[in-house]
C-alpha cells in the first residue's frame, strides 16, 4: 500500500517516499491472521508527523481527534467562516 498522509492526504506525488511515518497506535482489536496494514497503524507525512508525539499510547481513532484538533488549533485561521453551517 503506497503511503498516503490521514491528515493532509499527500502522497508519493507530492513527497519522496522518506517522508512518510508509519505511526503505530494502541491496539484495540488483537492481530488478524493475515498480511495487510494493521488497524492500529497511520500514515503521516513530515509536516503532520510531529503532532503524533504523546499520542501512541491512545487508540487510533482518539489519537486521529486530538491529532487534528491540535492541527486546527495551530492554523492561521482554525474557524474558517466557510467551516459554519
Amino acid at each position: 500500500m503506497p503511503p498516503r498522509c490521514v491528515i493532509c492526504g499527500a502522497s508519493l506525488r507530492d513527497h519522496d517516499y522518506t517522508a512518510f511515518t508509519l505511526v503505530h497506535f494502541r491496539a484495540i482489536e488483537p492481530p488478524l491472521d493475515r498480511e495487510g496494514h494493521p488497524e492500529n497503524a497511520r500514515c503521516f507525512c513530515k509536516d503532520h508527523v510531529r503532532y503524533t508525539k504523546g499520542k501512541t499510547h491512545m487508540s487510533a481513532i482518539l489519537a486521529m481527534v486530538h491529532i487534528r484538533a491540535a492541527i486546527r488549533r495551530n492554523a492561521r485561521n482554525p474557524w474558517p467562516l466557510t467551516s459554519m453551517p
